[in-house]
């Protein structure tokens, strides 16, 4: 007589180990949070910082009063903020390449190719040559 099939389905074993929900390679709450604090900082930094692109784009001397832009990891107004267009070209190198940062914008050139970007992120037109 020929074996007849089992019914039964064959059992196979996993091999593949559990790994323990609170694996390292998952992030905590804490880091969850922390990210997602983060991300909310930019989108309110880059938001503020549109209206003030657009709001200085209407400027018609270099006198009027800058909207300040906004660090795009802190959401704080950034640092040594010019009052107006016309304080910008009397910061120093220094304080120049701390506002490209906070706005996570190229920092290299000279000074004055750094005055003409930090005015392209202020939404302000391009000083004549």
């Amino acid at each position: 007589m020929a074996p007849t099939p089992s019914t039964t389905p064959s059992k196979t074993t996993n091999t593949t180990p559990k790994v323990p929900a609170s694996s390292a390679a998952s992030p905590g709450k804490e880091e969850i949070k922390d990210r997602l604090n983060r991300q909310e900082n930019r989108t309110k930094a880059v938001n503020t910082n549109n209206i003030a692109r657009v709001t200085n784009s209407q400027l018609t001397s270099a006198d009027e009063k800058l909207q300040p832009l906004y660090s795009l990891k802190t959401n704080r107004p950034l640092d040594n903020f010019p009052p107006t267009a016309k304080n910008i070209s009397r910061l120093s190198d220094i304080q120049l390449d701390a506002m490209l940062s906070g706005l996570e914008a190229d920092r290299t050139g000279s000074k004055e190719q750094k005055v003409e970007r930090l005015r392209m992120h202020l939404g302000l037109k391009p000083n004549p040559p």
